[in-house]
C-alpha cells in the first residue's frame, strides 16, 4: 500500500464515519486513529510557504476583482470538481496576473517543486497495521462508492 492509497482510505473512512452501528463506528474510528499520524505528516508536507500563500491570496483577490458580479458578489462557475470565478475582462485580468506571476516567480517555482516532491512521496510504499472490518458490520444504506473507498479494510471472510 502506498501513501496515496492511505490518503484515499482515510478520506473514504471519514466519508462513512457517520453511518450507524456501534461495531461499525468502533472499527472505522480505530482505522482513522491508526492512519491519522501519517495523514498529518502528509498534510504538513503539502503545506505551502508564506511567499506562495501571499501570491495565491493576491491571485484570488485579482480574480474576484475581475469576476462578473451578480448582486455585488463575484460569480463562480463549476469546472470539474472546482469552483472558479467567471472573469469579465479576461485580457485585463491576464495582464495583471502575468505581472503577479513575474513578481512571485521564485515562490511559484518553489511551490511546483514542493508539489512534485509531494507527488513522489505519495508513491512511497508504507506498512501500516490496519484494523479489518468484518463485512457483517457494514451498515445498511452504505453506497457502492463508499464501500469501494474502504475495501482495503473490509474483511470478506475468505479462507
Amino acid at each position: 500500500m502506498n501513501k496515496q492509497d492511505i490518503l484515499d482510505l482515510y478520506n473514504g473512512l471519514q466519508a462513512v464515519s457517520n453511518l450507524p452501528g456501534a461495531k461499525w463506528a468502533y472499527a472505522v474510528a480505530r482505522n482513522i486513529t491508526k492512519l491519522r499520524p501519517e495523514i498529518e505528516a502528509l498534510q504538513k508536507a503539502f503545506t505551502a510557504g508564506k511567499e506562495f500563500l501571499d501570491y495565491n491570496k493576491k491571485r484570488m483577490d485579482l480574480a474576484k476583482k475581475y469576476a462578473v458580479k451578480v448582486d455585488g458578489k463575484p460569480k463562480t462557475i463549476k469546472v470539474g470538481s472546482t469552483e472558479e470565478y467567471l472573469i469579465d475582462d479576461e485580457a485585463k485580468f491576464n495582464r495583471e496576473l502575468d505581472k503577479l506571476k513575474k513578481k512571485y516567480k521564485k515562490a511559484i517555482e518553489e511551490r511546483q517543486k514542493e508539489v512534485d516532491d509531494f507527488n513522489e512521496i505519495l508513491k512511497e510504499e508504507i506498512e501500516i497495521d490496519l484494523y479489518m472490518i468484518n463485512s457483517d458490520y457494514i451498515p445498511e444504506g452504505i453506497t457502492p462508492a463508499q464501500v469501494s473507498a474502504i475495501m482495503p479494510v473490509i474483511d470478506e471472510g475468505k479462507a
